[in-house]
Formats: C-alpha cells, sequence, structure tokens
C-alpha cells in the first residue's frame, strides 16, 4: 500500500507542474452522497481539511440516486455497493471504478435468537428484508444459495432501518443488514435483558449450536463499497481524480489508526444522526477502510450478476478506470 500511494503522490505532485494543470483544483468535485457510515472516510477527509491541503474544492450533495448523477455527468464521485455500479458499466453507461471504499462487506444475515433456521437450506421460500435486490450481500448471498444449496428466498426491498423494523414486527423472518444497523440490532434486549437477535452465516457464528462456525454466505472477506467516477471527469482531471483518493488514503489511515476516538465518532454522528452513538462504536472497528481494489472480488460480483440474469456479460477488467492502474489496482 505504501508504494501505491508513492505513486500516487508522485503523480499528484508532477500535476502541479503540467502545462495548464494549475488551477484544475480550483474547480469543484461534485461528490452524490446517500449519508452511511460506510463512507465516513469521505466524510473525515472533508472535516480534517484533507482535500482544502490539496487544493480541491469537495462539494457533498445528498441524494438516493447518486450513480446515476454520476453516469449523466450532473455529479463527478458517488461512492456505492459496485453491483449497483457494475450494471450500469456492463450496460455501456459513462461511470468507471477507481478505488475500493472498504473490504470486508460488513452486511449479514440477522435473525431472532430464537429462529428456526439452523443450515442455508432452511432460508428456502422464507421472507426476508434487504437494502435492495442491487445491495452486495443480498447477490452474494443469493448466489451462494441458489448455486450452493439449490435455495431461494424472497426480498422485502427495505432500507435498513425500515428492515430493523420489520424484523421487530415479525413481518420478515430475517435481514440482511449493513453495519451499523447490525450493531443496532444486536443491542436490542427482550423484556428479560436478553438478546433478540444474531447474525448467522457470516463466518463468525453458529447456527446450528453444533460447536463449528459456518462458513460466510457471501463469501471469505468480500469487498464493499467502492468509489467511482464518471468516465469524462477521470479522462479530463485526472490529477484531481489522484489526488481526492490520495486524501481519502489519508482520512483511511487515520480512522484505522483508532476507529472510535471521539472525533471520528463525532464526525460519524454529524452526518449519520439516525444511529445511536454506541451502535456507531460498536461497529467502526469493523469498517476495514482501504484505496486498493479487490479486483477479484469484484469481478466475481459481476459474475454473480450474470448468473442471476441482470446482466448480459461480466466486464472484467474494463470495470476499473485505466488511468488507475498501478494506482489501486
Amino acid at each position: 500500500m505504501r508504494k501505491i500511494f508513492c505513486v500516487v503522490l508522485f503523480l499528484a505532485l508532477v500535476a502541479e507542474l503540467l502545462p495548464g494543470a494549475k488551477g484544475w483544483g480550483a474547480d469543484r468535485i461534485i461528490v452524490a452522497d446517500a449519508n452511511s457510515t460506510h463512507h465516513l472516510n469521505l466524510y473525515v477527509a472533508y472535516e480534517k481539511g484533507f482535500f482544502g491541503e490539496r487544493g480541491l474544492k469537495i462539494e457533498i450533495q445528498q441524494t438516493s440516486a447518486g450513480v446515476a448523477a454520476v453516469a449523466g455527468g450532473t455529479a463527478d464521485i458517488v461512492f456505492n455497493c459496485p453491483t449497483g455500479v457494475i450494471a450500469p458499466i456492463a450496460k455501456g453507461q459513462n461511470i468507471t471504478i477507481i478505488s475500493q471504499v472498504k473490504i470486508p462487506c460488513t452486511s449479514v444475515l440477522v435473525v431472532p435468537v430464537t429462529s428456526s433456521v439452523k443450515k442455508p437450506g432452511d432460508l428456502q421460500g422464507l421472507q426476508l428484508a434487504g437494502l435492495s435486490t442491487t445491495c452486495c450481500a443480498v447477490i452474494a448471498i443469493r448466489d451462494a444459495l441458489k448455486t450452493q444449496y439449490n435455495t431461494e428466498f424472497s426480498l422485502s426491498a427495505l432500507a435498513p432501518g425500515a428492515a430493523l423494523a420489520a424484523l421487530e414486527a415479525n413481518s420478515v423472518s430475517g435481514a440482511i443488514l449493513e453495519e451499523p444497523f447490525v450493531a443496532e440490532a444486536l443491542l436490542l434486549k427482550d423484556s428479560s435483558g436478553k438478546s433478540k437477535y444474531k447474525t448467522i452465516f457470516d463466518g463468525h457464528s453458529d447456527a446450528d449450536n453444533d460447536g463449528k462456525k459456518e462458513a460466510n454466505l457471501a463469501g471469505e472477506n468480500p469487498p464493499c463499497r467502492t468509489i467511482n467516477a464518471n468516465r469524462n471527469f477521470v479522462d479530463s482531471r485526472l490529477p484531481d481524480a489522484i489526488s481526492f483518493i490520495a486524501a481519502i488514503d489519508e482520512a483511511d489511515k487515520l480512522i484505522r489508526s483508532n476507529p472510535v476516538a471521539p472525533d471520528i465518532v463525532a464526525i460519524a454522528r454529524k452526518y449519520v444522526p439516525n444511529v445511536s452513538e454506541q451502535a456507531i462504536i460498536n461497529s467502526n472497528p469493523k469498517l476495514g477502510f482501504q484505496v486498493a481494489l479487490d479486483t477479484r472480488g469484484l469481478i466475481g460480483y459481476a459474475q454473480a450478476l450474470v448468473n442471476q440474469g441482470a446482466i448480459d456479460n461480466n466486464p472484467g477488467e474494463a470495470l476499473f478506470a485505466p488511468q488507475f492502474k498501478g494506482i489501486t489496482w
């Protein structure tokens, strides 16, 4: 990683000397964002001034349609679940992957402690809640169940808070939740003070109480969100794009040094106020922020989308911006 970012910093410095490069950083970089602690490195880089130190002017615009905004050219960058970006790339839209955000994916299956689900096949026909059909964890778990266990479940597409509420109302048998909502669920207690929920099939838990931890249905350390950019932005403002990733890398290192530091937790709460402080404290150490792309894992997600009929062809390495080869991949 150190070698990679020596290259990044060198390119950023060289960019300052390129003809016409001076003043590029004066232009805004518009980041289309849907608030999430998974984007904490963006918020830390912004709040700590890491972008400004590099001459970048960042505008964070809140939207739930960030991928469409970037593909359409009204925004430059979006942090997003990669499977939500792979499909438009495969369909020829004007968007590309430039960096990882974090590894691993922390979305897992949460069920009541009293759940009768003991093995993957028990999920057959059950109603589960999940963020969307394009959520990485939903796609990966569905693919594993179908190919390995001949098992399929029904999905209620709900935002994490609504998915947790559906679980509380007993209207679903389980929920595929991301952090920090997994942490929120695990904090809930019944009337006797015992935990109401547990995680299963995540590589860390024992669903059937046989003393053995089951493998993670989503795969071993599956990649999570990626930083994605408009292709024209990368082509025309490559030094700014590289400097943006260098600022994110600096934020990653700061977060990893102490993910529960009071200032880091405060920034998370500022941008994601609907999550409890304790849930953030419990979940932040699980968020493995890094910029190096897991190209193999991301190409694997593309193949899962092909398997499920969502896209016709796997783009392979065409998913990734060639300008960032040797930098983030």
